[in-house]
């Protein structure tokens, strides 16, 4: 959900654990498929006028744990909120708790289990925590302390198809209440590359590609307007309208999803020559297109034009992102709303070097296009949303992508 994640090892801290109920270990083969998984998402409201697209996780054997989790472009873990968090973010969602799950060892920051005797530790330990901090377009900023806990994580299910694979997951301790507080989801699947990750073993795309032989090294997002998919090792051919055009990944070993921005325009007019350089990092948990401070101002009064339609609505000229041989164009009714038209956008709390001249291309992107992430060749590919059908009963209605699906 963020679109910048910083993270901070504290090595060997003490922290105290209840005590594990009994539980014997087994093993569980990873699952193989061939074939592109799509897990289904659904648009939920979170709060701040903010919005996400959400889809099922189940973690643990033999009797797995289901939460909803978002599927995080711009972090890098694996994020739940453990059993024994007492914060009132925590306790507003679903939990996970080590001590039913039969295939889950505590870890250190380096990978290396905690304890070789027990798979859990038990009372006070000695350990690594790790501290994640969030800035994010639309909740602002916030932080979450943690323990590593390696586990069993699976999408899909075993009617629909379903792939598992060993994850080191973030298990929360602490979660700052005004951020996550207003998340409407419990957890999240990071899918940013692995400069955003502790260790190799809390990259869930790579570990799923590790455990199933076969699979390609993509996956993809469609969205509609109330529902949506994400495709691993794979596409949907039917999702798009046109071939993908694909970008190399600028900085990967940064671990955002970014590509290079040309120009930002309004109509004909420029907004953004990016003479200094800009890109565009795929957040996919940003419900409105974020921008850098320094940019911010200037771009809410160029959009602040857009005024009510007399038929309802807005009216307004096209806001267009130019990747170069690619324009994404964002209709007025992706960046202005409300009565009087105002801009939908989100302010980025990055730093004013580094991140300067960066925008976050969040939803109000995303539901225009088809999004495809290449991991291996570390490249991203746009193509315009094909036409969505709804089925009604017997009839079938078709819905423009972005606007009644």
């Amino acid at each position: 959900m963020r679109l910048c994640v910083f993270l901070l090892v504290v090595g060997q801290q003490v922290l105290a654990v209840e005590e594990p109920e009994s539980s014997s270990d087994s093993a569980s083969d990873p699952g193989s498929c061939r074939q592109p998984l799509a897990v289904q998402l659904q648009r939920v409201d979170g709060g701040k006028g903010s919005h996400f697209y959400v889809g099922r996780l189940s973690i643990g054997k033999p009797e797995p744990q289901v939460l909803q989790v978002l599927f995080d472009t711009a972090s890098g873990h694996v994020l739940l909120p453990h059993k024994m968090c007492k914060s009132p973010a925590c306790q507003k969602h679903r939990s996970y708790s080590p001590w039913k799950s039969s295939t889950a060892w505590d870890i250190n920051a380096t990978g290396k289990v905690v304890d070789q005797e027990h798979r859990l530790v038990q009372d006070s330990a000695e350990r690594d925590a790790v501290i994640v901090e969030f800035a994010q377009a639309d909740l602002g900023d916030g932080k979450a302390s943690a323990i590593l806990v390696r586990d069993q994580v699976c999408l899909g299910s075993e009617f629909s198809g379903q792939v598992c694979t060993e994850v080191d997951v973030m298990a929360a301790l602490k979660m700052e209440d005004e951020f996550f507080s207003d998340m409407p989801f419990d957890g999240m699947v990071g899918l940013g590359l692995g400069g955003l990750s502790t260790e190799p073993g809390c990259l869930f795309f790579n570990r799923l590609l590790d455990h199933t032989p076969g699979l390609l090294p993509q996956f993809g997002l469609s969205l509609g307007a109330q529902s949506g998919e994400i495709y691993f090792g794979g596409h949907d051919a039917s999702r798009l309208a046109a071939p993908l055009t694909w970008f190399p990944v600028l900085f990967p070993e940064e671990g955002f999803w970014e590509v290079a921005i040309k120009a930002v325009r309004l109509g004909n007019q420029t907004l953004d020559n990016c003479i200094d350089g800009c890109r565009g990092i795929v957040d996919t948990g940003a419900s409105h297109l974020g921008v850098h401070p320094n940019r911010f101002d200037m771009l809410s009064r160029a959009l602040a034009v857009a005024a009510p339609g007399q038929g309802g609505g807005c009216q307004g000229q096209n806001l267009e992102i130019d990747l170069g041989n690619f324009v994404l164009i964002l209709p007025v009714a992706d960046y202005a709303a409300g009565p009087a038209c105002e801009p939908q956008l989100g302010s980025l709390h990055l730093g004013p070097d580094e991140f300067r001249g960066v925008y976050a291309l969040g939803e109000s992107v995303l539901r225009r296009y088809y999004t495809a992430f290449d991991w291996q060749a570390r490249r991203m590919g746009f193509a315009p949303a094909a036409t969505r059908r709804v089925h009604f009963g017997r009839g079938v209605r078709q819905a423009r992508q972005g606007f009644s699906v």
